[in-house]
Formats: C-alpha cells, sequence, structure tokens
C-alpha cells in the first residue's frame, strides 16, 4: 500500500504492507524515527527498540512495514509536512532491498554537479521538486488531450525514420543494414508529414511529437525534445492561432490552476525589434526602447555624428534610478562581453546631466536629454540589430523580471522571409513557408514578409508556425531562392513538391515546444530540468554512456567502417 492510502485511517487503525523508501533516520534513546517516503508523500514510523525488530536501516533502503496508526498529541503536530499530525508505531519490519552508499542525498535542495546528477537521474528523479516537474509535464499531456478531444481535432502520428532533408540544423542519420550505404534520418520535425494529411484530405491533425536536431544544446534546446504539433486544413493565421490560444488557455486552467487573458497580444516583427530589440520581448516589462538618433543629428559627439552618417541608430533606455558607478562599471563589463564598444550613459539628477560625454552636449541636446526626467539614460548605438541586440540585454538587465510569476503572452508576426546565419542566407522559419506576397518575393525575396507567426511566453519563444505553401511552382521558387539548385530540389524535395501537385488545400499549422513551456510555467533554469531523462549540453548522456562506439564486426553489417583521420 502507498502512504496516500492512510489518509482517511483513524488512531489504532492497523496499517499493513506499507511500502517506501527510507528518507531520514533520527536516534532518539528507545525510540528510533524514521521518516517513510514514497510516490505519495511521507510519514514518520516509530521503532521501539525495547522491542523484537532489527532496525539497522540506512538512507534509501526501500522497506515494507505492518504497524498502528496514531495521530500525535496536539504538542507534536508538524503542520509544516504532509501527514505531520500521524505517526505509525512499527510492529513488524521487511527490508525488501538494501541501497548502496548514495552518490548524492536525496534533498530537495542540493548543489551537486549537473552531471552526477544526471548519471544517476534515477536518483535524481525521487527528490520532490523533479517529481513535481515530471507529474506537470505528465499532466500537461493530459490537459493536451482533452482539448484537442474538445475540439475534434484529430491525432495521427508521423514516422521516425524519415528522409534526410536538412532545415538548418544537422539531422541524426540511422544507416540501414538492408540497404547498405543508405541512411535514414531522424525528423527535425514532423513538418512535411503533417502537410501530406492535408494533401490527403484530413482536416486538422496533432500530434505529441518527438523531434531531433544535432546541434549544440542550451538551456532551451535539446537534441531530443518534444512539442505539440498542430495542423489545419483551409486555414489561415487567425485561425491557427484562435485555436491556439483556445489549447493554451485550458491547459494552463486544467494542468496549472492559472487563468490567463486571451487573445494575446500582437506585434509585428519590426515593433518587436524597435520597441525591445528583440523577436522574443519580455512584456513583463512596461519600459521600451527610445530611438534617441534625432537628439545627436549634427552632435559634436564625433563618433555618434559617424555612426547616424552611415545610417546607423541611436538606441536608448531610460530607468528611473539613478544607477551608481559600479552597477554602470558591471553592466559596461558584460555589454563588451557581447561585442558591443561600450556602455553609453547620461545621469540625470536636478536638472543636471553627469557622464563621461556629458560636457560634449550642445544645449539643445541638453534639453531633450533633460525631458526624459530623473534617472539614467543608457545608450547603445550603430548597426541596428547590433545595437537591438545589446540593447534587449540591457533592458532584460536592468528590469529583471525573475520574480514576476505572470505569465505574459504575444503573437509576433510579419517577420522577413530570409535572414543570414553564418554569412548564408537562410528561411528565418523553414523553406514551407508561404510569401506574404508572392510577387515582392519573386522581385526581391531578400526584403520579402514571410507569413510566419512565433508565440512568446516572459521573452520565450514558446512556439512557431505559418501558412504553408500549396503551390508546386511557389515551393520551387522558394528553394531555389534559398540556393538550391534543379538536382538539389529533385532529390531532397521532388517527392513533396509532387503531391502539392494534386489539387493542394490552403493550409497552415504550429507547434508549441512542450519542454519550454513547463519550464517556463515552474520557472526552471534549463528544460534539462522538466525532461526525465534528458542529455547534456554537450549531448552525452551520462547514465547510459551515449553515445558509444560500435564494434567493427556490427558496423560491417551496416557496410560501414571506422576512419582515423590524421591530426
Amino acid at each position: 500500500m502507498n502512504i496516500n492510502e492512510i489518509l482517511n485511517y483513524k488512531d489504532g487503525d492497523h496499517v499493513e504492507g506499507l511500502t517506501g523508501w527510507v528518507d531520514s533516520i533520527r536516534d532518539h534513546g528507545g525510540l528510533t524515527f524514521v521518516d517513510l517516503r514514497d510516490f505519495t508523500g511521507t510519514v514518520q514510523v516509530v521503532f521501539d527498540k525495547s522491542g523484537e525488530i532489527d532496525i539497522r536501516l540506512k538512507n534509501e533502503y526501500y522497506i515494507s512495514i505492518d504497524g498502528n496508526f496514531k495521530k500525535r498529541d496536539d504538542s507534536l503536530v508538524n503542520k509544516k509536512v504532509f501527514l505531520g499530525d500521524s505517526e505509525i508505531e512499527v510492529t513488524n519490519l521487511s527490508v525488501i532491498n538494501s541501497s548502496k552508499t548514495l552518490p548524492f542525498q536525496i534533498e530537495n535542495d542540493i548543489d551537486t554537479d549537473e552531471n552526477i546528477r544526471l548519471k544517476y537521474r534515477y536518483l535524481d528523479l525521487r527528490r520532490e521538486p523533479m517529481k513535481i516537474n515530471i507529474m506537470t509535464r505528465s499532466n500537461t499531456f493530459k490537459s493536451i488531450r482533452s482539448i484537442m478531444n474538445e475540439l475534434n481535432i484529430y491525432e495521427i502520428d508521423t514516422p521516425t525514420l524519415i528522409k534526410s532533408t536538412p532545415e538548418g540544423a544537422k539531422d541524426f542519420l540511422v544507416p540501414s543494414r538492408k540497404s547498405p550505404s543508405t541512411f535514414y534520418a531522424l525528423p527535425q520535425s514532423p513538418q512535411m508529414y503533417k502537410q501530406l494529411f492535408m494533401m490527403s484530405g484530413f482536416p486538422n491533425y496533432y500530434q505529441i511529437a518527438k523531434c531531433y536536431r544535432d546541434e549544440d544544446s542550451r538551456k532551451d534546446r535539446q537534441p531530443e525534445f518534444t512539442q505539440l504539433d498542430l495542423e489545419f486544413s483551409d486555414a489561415n493565421p487567425l485561425i491557427v492561432k484562435s485555436n491556439i490560444e483556445k489549447i493554451v488557455k485550458f491547459v494552463f486552467s486544467d494542468a496549472y490552476d492559472c487563468k490567463i487573458t486571451t487573445p494575446f497580444q500582437t506585434l509585428t516583427y519590426n515593433q518587436a525589434m524597435n520597441l525591445y530589440g528583440t523577436d522574443k520581448p519580455d512584456m513583463r516589462i512596461a519600459e521600451t526602447l527610445l530611438d534617441i538618433g534625432e537628439v545627436f543629428i549634427g552632435t559634436e559627439i564625433n563618433f555618434l555624428n559617424e555612426i547616424l552618417e552611415s545610417g546607423g541608430v541611436v538606441k536608448a533606455l531610460h530607468t528611473e534610478e539613478l544607477l551608481t558607478r559600479k552597477q554602470i562599471d558591471t553592466l559596461d563589463e558584460e555589454i563588451k562581453e557581447l561585442g558591443s564598444n561600450g556602455l553609453g550613459w547620461f545621469k540625470i539628477q536636478n536638472k543636471e546631466i553627469s557622464g563621461p560625454l556629458a560636457k560634449l552636449l550642445r544645449d539643445e541636446e541638453k534639453n531633450s536629454i533633460l525631458n526624459y526626467g530623473t534617472g539614467t539614460l543608457l545608450f547603445q548605438a550603430g548597426d541596428f540589430n547590433l545595437t537591438a541586440q545589446y540593447m534587449d540585454f540591457i533592458r532584460r538587465t536592468i528590469f529583471n523580471p525573475s520574480s514576476d510569476e505572470t505569465f505574459c503572452f504575444v503573437w509576433i508576426e510579419d517577420f522577413p522571409y530570409f535572414e543570414y546565419e553564418n554569412g548564408k542566407l537562410q528561411p528565418s522559419h523553414h523553406p514551407f513557408t508561404s510569401p506574404k506576397d508572392d510577387k515582392i518575393f519573386k522581385d526581391d525575396p531578400i526584403n520579402a514578409t514571410a507569413l510566419h507567426y512565433d508565440l512568446v511566453l516572459n521573452g520565450v519563444e514558446l512556439g512557431s508556425g505559418s501558412q504553408r505553401i500549396n503551390n508546386p511552382s511557389i515551393q520551387k521558387l522558394v528553394l531555389e531562392k534559398w540556393g538550391l539548385n534543379d538536382s538539389e530540389i529533385e532529390e531532397r524535395f521532388g517527392w513533396f513538391i509532387e503531391a502539392l501537385s494534386y489539387g493542394t488545400p490552403v493550409h497552415a499549422g504550429f507547434a508549441i515546444g512542450i519542454d519550454r513551456l513547463v519550464a517556463e510555467v515552474l520557472n526552471q533554469p534549463s528544460i534539462r530540468d522538466v525532461i526525465p531523462f534528458p542529455k547534456t549540453q554537450s549531448g552525452l548522456d551520462p547514465l547510459t554512456n551515449a553515445p558509444a562506439t560500435i564494434e567493427e564486426e556490427i558496423l560491417e553489417d551496416y557496410n560501414l567502417k571506422y576512419i582515423i583521420k590524421d591530426e
């Protein structure tokens, strides 16, 4: 039996076959007190050492006890813990399994290297905070399926062994034994298959899907992750966004007991970048960025003058707080690590301006700055994208919202279709997204806009979606503008373009990162803390030592062999 089953027991009731782990042991002379823990809770059990029971126990021994349920005296009740008003006087003990010395203690707050925690993840998951994380994840799955049934959206699964069609990140490849020298890939997302469902005549689709991307791990990225994947036929962005808001609102209420307000606010990509310096703005922070370039037109501050004349910008943030020199110096060091030349700043107090550049200000510049009122004006100047990046960091650092437990959603839309990544042109979402205007895309693709929309929660990109291309000629054009030649298009995407050629309806979809959602709701520092068995930042699994080498005899079955490269 489990501990939860004794909640309704009365004083003197007999308890039989209660099992759990030894959580702690306290020797009080003639009595030994043991906290017994299972999945449902903890209860204190008492051993009378004058009896015949051998109580040589250690932490994490798994035991079974019989005994008598007893209500504690009022003076001994511990109101801070579950079943703190009760205990069990043990009459029989059976050690089901002993435990080796623990690599770390099973405690709520432990300061242990993450690699050790992951190596012994089965022990880490015994801790209460980790149990809460994983159960919240489970409840999220339950709520998703409940609202999908209510909305009559069909759950259909897609294959996990597919053809390699890299969409940005590298694929994980799986060799085929039956077809030597050929490979499957694990899906980065079910993108093309869910579109095939729309071509097949299904009105909608959803899946709680596993996705795989061979890329560097970060706090919000893992080689293997889980997303809620959806697609709707005869749909457009407004229809998809409306459905997503219904789903998110239900899940927050049902799984997290939290009420959120819909519809969510919407910003264009350009608005987000200008006001917040990022396409993932944290809307819990009310303060927005200021464009103060006009203040310095013709300025005597040479570097600002040069930046403005070359088409650069000057963006600023005003805080009513008069930052100390130590705060300014710390922020200056941090922003230099991001690549900035340094922090620009003015202090405004008693209608006076101070700062390294204050003596170079003209009267009209002083008057403009004084209009912002008492406080500190922080600024960056230069290329718009770099300046926005630095100002986003400053905004999140100065107005740190981490203690704010509210949930602020915002839609970001009208993204550029293409962006440069590591010097290469890449679709900002994926190459199956419809351009907002086909003519502009054909004539000037680098300045074209995509029918792509992101959902951002508290500065975290929770999910992305788009209206899909349903015209084979437009799909081929996008791939050409991406830089693929005819043979590459045919080899990688020919089968998909063929499928689009048979009367494909207009369709649109979305995907929400479930790991990111749960981590944000539980205020966890990384999605690794809400994934049962995650990988390390370097993509390793300390528990099983994966990835691992394969014996050469086995590789031969796949027509593969190791090649040792010279250093």
